[in-house]
Formats: C-alpha cells, structure tokens, sequence
C-alpha cells in the first residue's frame, strides 16, 4: 500500500499525486482545519464532482475556498 501525504493551504487535491496511486491507496492531506485521510476509493466515490473539473483535470489540482461537509468524514486531526 502506498501513501501520499501533503500540507496545504485548504483543502486541494492534487492530481499527480492522486491519479498514479491504486484504489486501496492513502491520501493525507494536512490543512489549517486538521488532517484529512482518505483512500483514492474514498476520493472517488465522495468528491466524484472534483475529478469532473477543468482544474483537476488540466492544472491537475483543485481545492477548495471553504472545507465541504462531506470532507469531515476523512477528518482525523
């Protein structure tokens, strides 16, 4: 299993990190609000709307201005 683990800003999801991972693998992402982790399964199937998005998919990130209520369940810290 592999894991990626990044600090930003806000909540951002960045795709060249994300898209190499497999399903079962672990996303962390440290933010001002606490520590999100996640699988990329997770990823997929919660923030389905993100991978969707002119910036995922050509600035290859995307995140967001305030954190989204669904993103609370990956909230560890």
């Amino acid at each position: 299993m592999t894991t990626v683990e990044y600090s930003a800003y806000r909540l951002l999801f960045r795709a060249d990190e994300i898209e190499p991972l497999s399903d079962n693998d672990i996303i962390i992402i440290h933010t001002p609000d606490g520590t999100f982790r996640m699988t990329k399964a997770d990823f997929y199937r919660v923030f389905s709307n993100v991978v969707k998005t002119k910036s995922y998919l050509e600035r290859r990130i995307y995140h967001y201005w305030r954190t989204p209520k669904k993103a609370m369940e990956f909230l560890t810290i």
